[in-house]
């Protein structure tokens, strides 16, 4: 079984080393870096290691906040890698998941992100019962292809942190059109800040 390691810095100003040189000498086989802000859900490198990893391999941080851009992302990872089999070691962190206690650790992010889930859709329920009861139905926008609806989520958190335009959100996610993007938005219960989407007519094109 091996020890992947990954690093992670926000901006080219941020230097690497303190990280690699803490992940060598915890006896990395592989280390794979990112240069990128933890508000980007792409992390190119992070995902080569996923696809290299396979169970029972340790994957080795040096801290936390390296894996999750906020509380809930770094909760969903986790439970990924439990997923995946992967143990996790954060150097910086009481978190050792090759150990029985460790393993404790894996369970309770699990269950957070159950917890998290459960919450999700009882204010789901709970929003369109308030909407009924002022005569609005609710309900996904017609047409909304299901490759929009998955990534719908990522696109409503990014759109909700305001550091991308619509014209970037729009190329990252190569959605074909603004109409399409407010429709993702929508689905994923976003309020939109444009005014102009708000006052837009019946959908043309097919999401």
């Amino acid at each position: 079984m091996k020890k992947l390691g990954y690093a992670r810095v926000s901006t080219q100003e941020q230097v690497l080393d303190l990280q690699l040189d803490a992940l060598r000498q915890a006896g990395c086989d592989d280390i794979y870096t990112d240069t990128v802000s933890g508000v980007q859900a792409h992390k190119p490198n992070w995902e080569k290691l996923l696809a290299y990893a396979r169970p029972g391999d340790t994957v080795v941080i040096w801290r936390l906040d390296r894996l999750g851009r906020s509380t809930k992302h770094l909760i969903e990872v986790v439970e990924d890698l439990s997923r995946r089999g992967l143990h996790l070691i954060s150097l910086q962190d009481p978190i050792d998941t090759t150990s029985p206690g460790g393993q404790l650790v894996f369970q309770i992010f699990c269950a957070l992100a159950e917890h998290e889930r459960n919450v999700l859709v009882q204010r789901t329920h709970a929003g369109l019962q308030a909407a009924r009861a002022r005569g609005r139905q609710g309900g996904r926008p017609p047409g909304l292809a299901p490759r929009y609806q998955k990534i719908a989520p990522a696109v409503k958190e990014l759109y909700e942190a305001g550091q991308q335009s619509t014209r970037q959100l729009m190329a990252y996610f190569q959605i074909g059109s603004r109409r399409t993007l407010y429709k993702i938005l929508r689905f994923a219960g976003c309020r939109i800040n444009s005014t102009s989407a708000l006052a837009a007519g019946p959908v043309a094109d097919q999401a």
